[in-house]
């Protein structure tokens, strides 16, 4: 069976090409910016204080060079399923899937763990405008997963659109929110560039996992590299960028929620689900404030994650599908809105399995460690990728990327060694377990080859076009303004702690 003689059964199970720039950007700042930030992420301001500038600074570090690695293979190989796809080429289908069964239940974790963060801060926007009502946060949270399958199902142009949509809200909403709040920061707040974090070793790792997880996922536009518009040129450009949009909102927003926490009530702040609300609580803060920081968190935050995070992990089971790894009903492309809605639907059903735990704690501490041992194989994939296939086309390549993926494995083990969570630990154990007795005692069983089809439908996603002149330039104009707008955030962010710790 042929390239030609299958075009027309290819094209069924084809993804369509229509992510830009901007989307590429909002999808992977979308997928990043939520939860981390939001609850668990700056709760560790209970234990750092003004410190956790530090935390973030490292954390930005830790995913610069990865991003950029990512970056680079969703250039080279612009296909559904990411680090799969990578693995799977580079190394072998055991790991891939191995790697691929951590890396989707992770990304569904994520997004469970979104509608929970969401449903706690809906209860508190229920408060703020004097309701009474308390709404169940497994119903609510299972409301906002459900919609957001529909969302997905309804393909990638228009879920795109939507998270444009949310971004923008959420930027807007909070750069009012941070001028309205202006006056309530108090300088004294910022006591010490490194005061507040843990002297010992174990205890420091912990923290940067935890601020680190506030920049997870930072590759999720490379899993969707079949549906990217020019990729070679896209992916890597958004994956630059990204990082420190990220880097940039965290650090305002923990620059805001360190100066309006009263130095007595921080460790409140540790356990808190909510930590911006009950930070605001303990300052005395009520009335709009709260409601639209609410609204900020949720519309926003929430709800630009769960887009990414929901169909990253839909194209996961979808390439698995065609290449004969899941059944083949995942990989169903719908007629009209081209998009994996079988998948879609699977991962809906098991996002809501994880909302039934009601704990983002727990769902963190599992996704963590999951993502972290996904980002290891995908540098592994990215060395063995050179050496397997040294003069494969690489429209892109980082700079020292060898040592890069070497320095991010070495580092990446350690944290996961240093900041050992056996919650996570068995979570992942077990989860290992059943992927092994998947792979050698399951109904489905991968095969030595893909199936012709999947092999047509890949060679077809890497026939992308290179852009005429006038698009170049117009790809180049919307890097230009990205690019200044992330850097110029990201050292707002920074500034904005100097002057604290210098006044």
């Amino acid at each position: 069976m042929s390239f030609d003689t299958t075009a027309e059964k290819v094209q069924e199970k084809s993804l369509v090409r229509e992510l830009g720039l901007p989307e590429c950007v909002t999808i992977t700042g979308g997928a990043v910016i939520g939860v981390g930030l939001f609850t668990v992420g700056s709760s560790q301001v209970g234990i750092a204080g003004s410190s956790i500038i530090v935390a973030s600074i490292i954390s930005l570090l830790l995913v610069i060079w990865p991003s950029m690695i990512y970056g680079e293979l969703g250039a080279t190989l612009p296909l559904a399923g990411g680090t799969y796809a990578y693995a799977k080429r580079a190394i072998n289908w055991p790991v891939a899937i191995f790697c691929s069964w951590h890396y989707t239940l992770a990304q569904i974790g994520i997004a469970g763990g979104e509608a929970l963060a969401f449903a706690n801060y809906l209860n508190q926007l229920l408060w703020a405008m004097g309701l009474e009502t308390v709404i169940d946060p497994r119903i609510s949270a299972c409301a906002l997963m459900l919609l957001f399958t529909i969302i997905n199902y309804l393909g990638i142009e228009f879920s795109g659109r939507v998270q444009n949509a949310f971004m923008y809200f959420f930027w807007g909403a909070s750069t009012l929110w941070f001028l309205m709040e202006l006056k309530n920061i108090n300088l004294a707040n910022y006591v010490s560039v490194l005061g507040g974090l843990p002297t010992e070793f174990t205890a420091f790792a912990k923290l940067i996992v935890m601020v680190w997880w506030c920049f997870a996922g930072f590759e999720t536009v490379a899993g969707m590299g079949a549906e990217v518009k020019f990729p070679q040129i896209n992916i890597p450009r958004a994956l630059t960028i990204s990082p420190f949009i990220v880097f940039a909102v965290n650090s305002l927003w923990q620059f805001f929620l360190v100066g309006i926490t009263p130095l007595d009530s921080l460790s409140t702040l540790i356990t808190s689900d909510s930590p911006f609300i009950d930070g605001m609580k303990a300052a005395g803060i009520v009335g709009f404030p709260v409601i639209l920081l609410c609204l900020a968190v949720t519309l926003g935050g929430d709800f630009s994650t769960m887009i990414p995070c929901t169909g990253g992990a839909s194209r996961y089971l979808y390439i698995m599908a065609l290449d004969g790894c899941f059944p083949e009903v995942f990989s169903k492309v719908h007629h009209k809105y081209r998009s994996p809605y079988i998948s879609v639907i699977i991962v809906g059903i098991v996002g809501i399995a994880f909302i039934l735990t009601n704990s983002i704690v727990i769902v963190s501490a599992m996704c963590a460690f999951s993502q972290m041992l996904c980002y290891i194989i995908g540098y592994l994939s990215y060395l063995m990728l050179y050496k397997k296939e040294p003069d494969l086309e690489r429209p892109y390549k980082v700079p020292a990327g060898k040592l890069g993926a070497v320095v991010s494995i070495i580092a990446y083990v350690l944290l996961s060694i240093l900041a050992i969570d056996w919650n996570a630990i068995w979570y992942n154990i077990g989860l290992s377990i059943l992927c092994i007795l998947y792979l050698y005692f399951g109904i489905i069983k991968p095969k030595k080859t893909p199936p012709q089809e999947a092999v047509d439908v890949e060679l077809l996603a890497l026939k992308t076009r290179k852009p005429t002149e006038e698009e170049q330039q117009q790809l180049d104009r919307q890097y230009k303004r990205w690019r200044i707008i992330s850097f110029a955030s990201a050292a707002v962010g920074c500034l904005l702690f100097a002057i604290g710790f210098m006044l």
